[in-house]
């Protein structure tokens, strides 16, 4: 096993919706450059899932999007010969746009797929972002609640601030 420090990441992941299409972004950065995958990234601190999820689509493609569901949840481990290479908590998202005008960015092509489109492409799309679709999208929708929870910190004591 890979003796390095790293850093379980948290990523929210979206196809955005339009019309029962799909769009996925090629890539154009590695590891997975010219594959399409499903928009998304990073979580930051102080933010939610479905904020993230939001923002990072209004920067990878210029959609404003609505936030719909959280269709699951995956533990992704990225490996090599050596070990493991990289840890990632994946939020699968639903969301919807009122447009189909999605513009390239620097992240790469936005394009629209069909359900036939997809499964056509099957191995030009990211592995695990085409069974988080098939799974998650093709195969009947399922969805999860997010709760969110709000703790303040007061010396050694600790009240509940907001949960719903």
């Amino acid at each position: 096993m890979k003796a390095v420090n790293l850093s379980i990441k948290n990523i929210a992941v979206s196809p955005v919706i339009y019309k029962n299409k799909f769009l996925l972004i090629k890539r154009t950065k590695w590891p997975y450059k010219n594959l399409w995958s499903l928009p998304g990234g990073k979580i930051e601190i102080g933010e939610h899932p479905e904020e993230t999820i939001i923002r990072e689509i209004k920067e990878e493609t210029t959609l404003d999007v609505k936030f719909v569901a959280v269709r699951g949840i995956v533990s992704e481990l990225l490996k090599d010969k050596k070990g493991i290479d990289g840890h990632f908590i994946i939020w699968v998202c639903e969301t919807k746009s009122k447009s189909d005008k999605a513009t390239e960015t620097n992240e790469g092509e936005p394009k629209w797929f069909t359900k036939d489109e997809l499964l056509q492409n099957k191995s030009k799309i990211i592995p695990s972002d085409f069974e988080m679709i098939k799974t998650f999208f093709l195969n009947g929708k399922k969805s999860l609640k997010i709760h969110k929870s709000h703790m303040l910190k007061n010396g050694k004591t600790y009240t509940l601030e907001y949960f719903g």
